[in-house]
């Protein structure tokens, strides 16, 4: 992953899950409301890289865990993915909904 994706991903991951944060959907909603539907299809692109690379998954795992401060649970991988899908609906949901107004 490029280190300019990398900082990204622990900026996103540190910043939306910690240990003041009360669940995943409330991260989730602070994502929505703060990032722009680029930003969060940017995100969505650069999860993805993250989670298809052939490193190792124990060491995927202990990023996730690290960076998101110990929130996640038995599995972080799933709930990265879990994250980016929710993510992914939002985006294509805003879209649909912005060109019914056009």
């Amino acid at each position: 992953m490029k280190p300019e994706f990398e900082e990204r991903l622990k900026h996103f991951l540190g910043g939306y899950w910690h240990q003041d944060v009360p669940s995943t959907e409330s991260g989730l909603q602070d994502v929505f409301v703060e990032q722009s539907p680029e930003d969060i299809r940017e995100l969505t692109r650069i999860i993805r890289t993250f989670l298809e690379e052939s490193a190792d998954p124990d060491s995927k795992r202990a990023f996730i865990d690290h960076w998101a401060d110990g929130v996640v649970t038995d599995d972080p991988i799933g709930w990265l993915q879990g994250i980016m899908r929710k993510m992914e609906e939002f985006v294509g949901w805003i879209t649909k909904a912005s060109d019914l107004y056009v």
